[in-house]
């Protein structure tokens, strides 16, 4: 458990390590998932404005919320946009979907220097980040997927789209394979599953 808090601390850029790192941690559950479409889609339909626009970010970039907070409009470059990862400290540049690019231009980039920010243009933190998300999955019945899931699904839609473990983590940013790999291991299976049915079909479909 105290791992896991530590690790909540770096996200928020509290703490720099995680002394309890490598003790066995307590089994429960798969924690985190991803989005299915239809959740997505159900999402989209409830949310507007802010929570729409926080969700399509985490979406389309796949970091983690803490990194959201600290998006500037400055860091948009070429279509895409520059961040520096809080916990892991990498940099990367992050090319925008068409569905963030869409929710981003009708978004007044004139009243602060961050992307998400509140009604008098200060800067969100963490905790206003989830509240927000939270009022939409409340009012969509989607109370069983997290802000975080989204970091999955982003990985997940990557990898049902044939991307290797490499072009996943220069989007996630993740330094072990290993980790991208657990994010993206049911889309993977997925997307091989329909290959094998269709060279099945392809042979036998006809006979």
């Amino acid at each position: 458990m105290l791992s896991i808090l530590f690790e909540h601390a770096i996200d928020l850029d509290w703490q720099r390590e995680n002394p309890a790192k490598g003790i066995a941690k307590i089994k429960t559950g798969e924690g985190h998932k991803p989005w299915p479409a239809s959740a997505i889609e159900a999402y989209r339909t409830e949310a507007d404005g802010l929570a729409l626009l926080i969700f399509e970010l985490a979406l389309g970039t796949g970091q983690r919320a803490s990194d959201l907070t600290r998006m500037k409009w400055e860091h948009i470059e070429d279509g895409g946009i520059w961040v520096t990862q809080g916990k892991t400290k990498v940099r990367l540049w992050i090319p925008f979907t068409k569905q963030l690019t869409g929710v981003l231009d009708g978004v007044d980039s004139s009243e602060s220097r961050f992307i998400l920010t509140g009604e008098s243009g200060h800067q969100l933190n963490y905790d206003q980040l989830q509240k927000q998300v939270i009022r939409v999955r409340k009012a969509a019945g989607l109370m069983d997927y997290s802000l975080h899931g989204l970091r999955y699904s982003a990985a997940g839609e990557l990898a049902e789209a044939g991307c290797t473990d490499h072009q996943i983590a220069a989007i996630t940013g993740h330094k072990s394979l290993s980790m991208v790999q657990k994010y993206s291991k049911g889309a993977n299976q997925k997307r091989l599953a329909k290959e094998a049915q269709n060279l099945r079909e392809q042979k036998w479909g006809k006979t």
